[in-house]
């Protein structure tokens, strides 16, 4: 974080001399970058350096279990001094100053495990410094930077997987494993299947109203909490020639209008869907609203307490984030969580691509 914190105080200090404006600088970053631009936007270190923020596929609902799987995943302090005491045993030295005489390929080669668990991510990190406080906290106290932000998710992505093919009995047992008591009957009841194909459906159909639902909550609390507006979005356009479907990352070059940079067999349906979301996002930037300048666009509309969605894609304008009672569901079972703290877990299985994790995890106990 204090290396994305020095580069964006960089661009601060330095911008005008590029033709740059400094007060005018917005930060816009997907999955990982998506976590930087949060990690941004909560900082007190980074106050008045932004103006604006994107945050596509990463930020959602602090009571949601994938937070700890996904890329806004962050660990306690004391993980880390203990990862960081691990990491120089790993390199046979006994301090920072004889680690920094090492190749890259030793300091490499000391982070790397056989296995994930084993291997050394050094997280961000909930140091009450960088990071001041756990997300639910800095969205509660109003800690984040009051600027205008844009979020959202991909169809395809956390969980979703596009063609994905389970049994019904793998579907029943991530069901059991995911959730307890009355929430796995309340789940399949919503989501039901009866074989391979319907499972894989369901299955897929409840990790996008996840998403979807845990974004729009966290919009929610920025709605409550800050002056500045919020603009949510869902996006499910799966780009030509591949076969995952609206993939994770796949918005990116429509958003920056660059199809043709870029080795696709594009469409003039292709083209004409990056022209709207490049000119909405360049919107954003200039002006903080992506209505004012996404000329021949359709209206987006701020947040509100309304359950909707900015459909964009394969269809524009506002939708039902999911079936109320699916929204109602997910935001029950949220609401019996404890919210993430950055404590260390362990995952149990992976179905699908999707990482799972157990009930009686540290960082998300039952209430």
């Amino acid at each position: 974080m204090l290396d994305q914190f020095a580069a964006l105080k960089w661009i601060h200090a330095n911008i005008e001399a590029f033709g740059g404006d400094l007060n005018q600088i917005t930060v816009q970053g997907q999955s990982a970058g998506s976590a930087a631009t949060h990690h941004i936007l909560y900082s007190n270190l980074t106050k008045r350096l932004i103006v604006g923020a994107i945050i596509e596929s990463g930020v959602r609902d602090p009571h949601d279990p994938l937070c700890t799987s996904l890329a806004e995943a962050y660990t306690t302090l004391e993980d880390a001094l203990d990862d960081g005491n691990s990491y120089l045993s790993n390199l046979g030295v006994s301090s920072i100053a004889k680690a920094r005489n090492l190749s890259m390929e030793a300091l490499i080669d000391g982070a790397t495990g056989s296995t994930r668990e084993d291997t050394i991510m050094f997280d961000a990190v909930l140091d009450y410094y960088a990071m001041p406080d756990t997300y639910l906290n800095i969205l509660k106290k109003g800690l984040a930077h009051d600027v205008p932000v844009i979020t959202g998710n991909n169809k395809n992505e956390n969980g979703a997987t596009y063609g994905l093919e389970i049994s019904l009995a793998e579907y029943l047992e991530d069901l059991n494993e995911t959730y307890s008591g009355e929430w796995v009957k309340r789940f399949f009841d919503l989501y039901p299947a009866n074989d391979s194909k319907t499972a894989s459906g369901a299955y897929n159909s409840m990790f996008t109203d996840r998403s979807k639902v845990g974004n729009w909550l966290w919009t929610q609390m920025w709605y409550t909490e800050k002056s500045s507006p919020v603009w949510n979005y869902f996006w499910d356009h799966a780009p030509p020639g591949q076969s995952s479907g609206a993939y994770h990352e796949s918005g990116i070059d429509y958003v920056l209008n660059n199809l043709y940079a870029t080795d696709k067999p594009w469409t003039a349906d292709d083209y004409a869907i990056a022209k709207n979301m490049n000119h909405y996002w360049a919107s954003f930037i200039k002006t903080r609203n992506p209505n004012t300048q996404a000329e021949g666009a359709t209206e987006w509309p701020a947040v509100n307490t309304s359950k909707l969605v900015q459909h964009v894609g394969d269809g524009w304008g506002q939708i039902p984030i999911a079936w109320s009672k699916k929204v109602k569901l997910f935001e029950d079972w949220f609401a019996t969580l404890v919210a993430y703290q950055g404590l260390r877990t362990m995952p149990i299985r992976v179905l699908g691509g999707q990482v799972t994790w157990d009930d009686n995890i540290d960082a998300f106990a039952r209430m």
